[in-house]
């Protein structure tokens, strides 16, 4: 068994066109570019947990079925602010969802991709 688990975690998504979604995240969302791979960018979301974003092909399709991003935020209401200031079509207001213990939104990125904006009751993780 090694020492430790692992460095980081990275998540993949892909894209059709690809501009319009490094963008969305590095313009829109404000994520710092951390890595450029040319048809793919690895954006730093918090710690060592990193969102990429990489050119679609026949290996690697877009699929956005059964995918949600959650962004974890202290400030759910100036996420929702900012990004309605963006004109992103946002789910409605946050919404308290005592079952989960979460206030949170939803909004899809440029690719139909589902992200949630959320602050969870008791402190994370």
């Amino acid at each position: 068994m090694p020492e430790k688990a692992f460095d980081a975690l990275v998540t993949f998504i892909y894209s059709p066109r690809p501009e319009r979604s490094w963008h969305f995240y590095g313009e829109i969302l404000g994520l710092p570019l951390a890595r450029d791979e040319g048809d793919a960018r690895i954006y730093a979301v918090a710690g060592n947990g990193y969102l990429g974003v990489c050119r679609a092909g026949p290996e690697r399709p877009s699929v956005s079925a059964g995918i949600c991003l959650s962004l974890v935020t202290d400030d759910v209401a100036a996420w929702h602010a900012r990004l309605a200031a963006a004109g992103i079509t946002l789910s409605g207001p946050p919404q308290h969802l005592p079952g989960f213990g979460v206030t949170s939104f939803f909004f899809h990125d440029p690719d139909g991709h589902l992200l949630e904006v959320q602050r969870f009751d008791a402190p994370f993780p």
